[in-house]
């Protein structure tokens, strides 16, 4: 929620369900495997850097900080509690909106996993995508890590610590 002040120019809540191509313990492993070198996986350039800092074995602190054209960089704070093995929840705060990620995992058949995400973003900018627009960002980011895990899991590498 934004603070006190801040006004909410609009909510957009939406949905994203695919199959991923590996065990449920696989993907949900390699999800919440939060590392500095995340930002290998940015479509934005240059990348941005992380910092993670582990709470707990169940709460993640990760800040994200993305160079941009003038001095000031981009920065966003996300903060994760893990319900492993199946579940996990993400509140992200930056300079245009505030963001609550649930992630769920299930199995769908014999090394097949649905990934289910309800994403709800509160804009406090004017400026913002529309419905469709959102989806669709949140659906190709998660096409290009679902083909990420998909390549790790046939190559055998392990989910955690690549």
């Amino acid at each position: 929620m934004p603070e006190l002040g801040h006004r909410v120019y609009g909510t957009t809540t939406v949905r994203v369900s695919l199959v991923i191509h590996a065990p449920s313990r696989y993907v949900y492993d390699w999800c919440t495997d939060y590392r500095s070198d995340d930002g290998r996986f940015s479509s934005r350039r240059p990348r941005p850097s992380f910092r993670v800092i582990r709470i707990s074995p169940r709460r993640v602190l990760r800040v994200r900080v993305a160079q941009r054209s003038g001095r000031n960089p981009v920065i966003a704070v996300d903060l994760v509690r893990l319900n492993p093995p199946h579940s996990w929840h993400l509140d992200q705060i930056d300079e245009t909106d505030r963001q609550a990620l649930d992630y769920r995992v299930s199995t769908v058949g014999r090394a097949r996993t649905r990934l289910q995400l309800l994403v709800t973003e509160r804009w406090v900018t004017p400026n913002f995508p529309t419905r469709e627009a959102l989806r669709a960002q949140v659906a190709g980011t998660w096409a290009r890590f679902a083909a990420a895990i998909e390549a790790d899991y046939r190559a055998g590498r392990p989910a955690r610590g690549r």
